[in-house]
């Protein structure tokens, strides 16, 4: 199974990472707006609306 992961930000003003396997897309998140997620995923070609958890 392929695994695919991404840290989209770490530091003081929040926290994110992305996973993604073959069936989901898991977005954690800690802090961060949802304005700066959208512009951090589509930075790995991502879309928020394929987010599954």
């Amino acid at each position: 199974m392929a695994l695919k992961y991404s840290i989209l930000a770490s530091g003081s003003t929040g926290n994110s990472f992305y996973l993604e396997t073959p069936k989901k897309k898991i977005l954690v998140d800690a802090g961060l707006s949802g304005k700066k997620i959208e512009s951090l995923l589509s930075e790995i070609d991502r879309d928020i609306h394929d987010i599954d958890a």
